[in-house]
């Protein structure tokens, strides 16, 4: 070894030499001025000491001083007992190393290893020393960290079969009839505890991200005992896989709703009739078909009765099919439906003008003077029996009652007497006239 290292120096001094000849003769072969500055004792002064410089610094790192080094190495985890598995999230040491430079110089990560030992440990957690393996002319001024935290757990898998949760707006009329999965399963392994808390394992299924095929790429995620649904991003628990093809498969939409039965009536009944009632049995039927067709029917209509110059109440049967029913709705119920129409005399108002009052219950002697002596009436009843009555064609007699009235004058209210059937007085205007004692 020694002999190899005189070698180098003697070639390296040969080589020094060769170089102060080399530039003594470029110097000569430059002009004039700047050979006298290379032939200065200045400049030999100078180059002498550089070239001492060089020697030093080369028998100085010749390989045999001391030297330290940063390095990097991975943490290898051995004698792991049979079924269990391990959580240990220390992965790398970072140490600082010393020795002679021309050894640690070419050392790298693969020359040394860092142990941590789990022979004879159940399950539980440790705090272990990290073993620092290392060549023998390297020694190791510190390391960090120097303890690894690890866990043991037993390692079990379960198989659950995958559940789809559909999101998103389904296409008009549509709903979905079946979701089926490639794979259809998935096999979660991990520590103990944590498998045993699934519950068990679903993806979403975004409809609207269906693909051709109604196809979608989707995430297995877990439903988990403790509510924490999801994924469970803890390295203890693998899924396997992780990823599944949804395959979605439509039909038609079908709904049963219930809707109210409708007629329409053309025509006018007879002069002074309306109607009062239009009575339909069922009142309502069971339609089934598809959500887009039964929407759309918010009733349904019978064919139109005819009333013009209805006199009586009817009843008529009619068959219980609308004209234009949806393609695909089914109507539940009687073929047949009751349609009772009934009537009832138009009830009219009118007013009459300048009806006369008179004057009953007056004793001998005594006259009575009233204002004003007419009034308007307000009459309600069928419109052909009101129609025909005037001021001369009175349905009743107005009247005020003197009986007993001691006073000289006095406010009376109109009374009626000998009302026709079926007219009605609303209101008589003024409601009160002045009764006034002309003589005794």
């Amino acid at each position: 070894m020694q002999k190899n290292s005189r070698d180098k120096r003697l070639y390296f001094l040969e080589l020094l030499d060769r170089l102060s000849k080399e530039i003594v003769s470029i110097s000569n072969r430059i002009n004039h001025r700047w050979g006298v500055v290379f032939r200065s004792r200045t400049f030999f002064m100078i180059t002498s000491l550089v070239i001492s410089l060089v020697i030093w610094l080369f028998v100085a790192f010749n390989g045999e001083t001391e030297a330290a080094k940063t390095i990097t190495a991975n943490v290898k985890y051995v004698n792991m007992p049979k079924e269990y598995s391990i959580y240990a999230p220390v992965r790398e040491v970072e140490m600082r190393v010393t020795g002679r430079a021309s050894r640690i110089s070419g050392l790298s990560e693969n020359d040394i290893a860092a142990i941590v030992d789990l022979a004879n440990l159940s399950a539980g957690e440790y705090s272990l020393p990290i073993r620092l393996l290392h060549p023998p002319f390297v020694r190791v001024m510190d390391s960090t960290p120097t303890d690894a935290k690890v866990e043991l757990f037993r390692n079990v898998e379960r198989t659950f079969e995958i559940q789809p949760v559909i999101i998103g707006e389904m296409p008009e009329g549509k709903i979905v009839s079946s979701v089926s999965f490639s794979p259809s399963e998935c096999t979660v392994s991990g520590r103990e505890a944590d498998v045993l808390s699934i519950d068990g394992v679903y993806a979403d299924v975004p409809i609207g991200s269906l693909k051709d095929g109604n196809k979608v790429r989707v995430k297995i995620k877990m439903n988990m005992l403790n509510g924490k649904n999801g994924n469970y991003e803890r390295d203890m628990l693998t899924l396997s896989p992780k990823e599944t093809i949804a395959a979605v498969t439509f039909e038609n939409e079908t709904i049963g709703e219930r809707i109210p039965v409708k007629v329409s009536v053309v025509g006018k009944p007879a002069d002074g009739f309306q109607i009062e009632t239009i009575k339909i049995v069922p009142e309502s039927v069971s339609v089934k078909g598809s959500s887009k067709a039964v929407r759309k029917m918010q009733s349904l209509v019978l064919p139109p009765v005819d009333i013009t110059g209805l006199e009586d109440d009817i009843q008529i049967m009619l068959p219980l099919k609308p004209q234009n029913l949806e393609e695909g709705v089914e109507i539940s119920g009687p073929e047949r439906a009751s349609v009772e129409i009934h009537l009832s005399k138009k009830i009219i108002t009118k007013t009459i003008s300048s009806v006369p009052i008179v004057i009953v219950g007056k004793e001998h002697g005594k006259e009575w003077h009233i204002t004003p002596k007419e009034v308007s009436v307000i009459v309600e009843g069928p419109q052909k029996a009101v129609e025909t009555l005037t001021n001369l064609s009175l349905p009743c007699e107005l009247y005020v009652d003197v009986s007993n009235i001691v006073s000289t004058q006095v406010e009376l209210p109109v009374l009626v007497r000998n009302l026709k059937k079926e007219i009605q007085i609303v209101n008589t205007e003024p409601e009160h006239v002045s009764v006034t004692l002309i003589n005794k």
